[in-house]
């Protein structure tokens, strides 16, 4: 499996796991609005937002996410974490070496001392 198809299976992996809002590339924001950009432009595949790096025999997966401050986001982000161990796992000979997922945005956060 290449890497683009990888990336495109990982991120709508990622975006079935309950709490996921959004999946955004691992880069800083300036890097991830240019990829917005881009595939607003049809540069880039829309699809293809999980960093995938391989180094000979070495793997490396980053993701960037928004979650949803309706689920506990330690939660949410150990179960894509786990969700791409697993993924990879089953896609890539010797799974990944890394895997890191990054909280960029919590949505709707609930405001402590806040009553409804």
């Amino acid at each position: 499996m290449d890497d683009a198809a990888l990336s495109s299976e990982l991120t709508s992996a990622i975006r079935a796991v309950p709490g996921v809002v959004a999946v955004y590339p691992p880069r800083p924001i300036v890097h991830a609005a240019a990829e917005v950009v881009a595939s607003a432009l049809a540069l880039r595949e829309p699809d293809v937002l999980v960093d995938v790096d391989r180094h000979g025999a070495t793997v490396r997966i980053a993701a960037g996410i928004a979650v949803s401050g309706d689920r506990p986001a330690p939660d949410t982000v150990r179960d894509v974490g786990e969700r791409v161990r697993d993924l990879v796992d089953q896609r890539v000979d010797g799974g990944a070496d890394l895997v890191t997922v990054t909280i960029r945005l919590v949505e709707d956060a609930v405001t402590p001392g806040a009553t409804a």
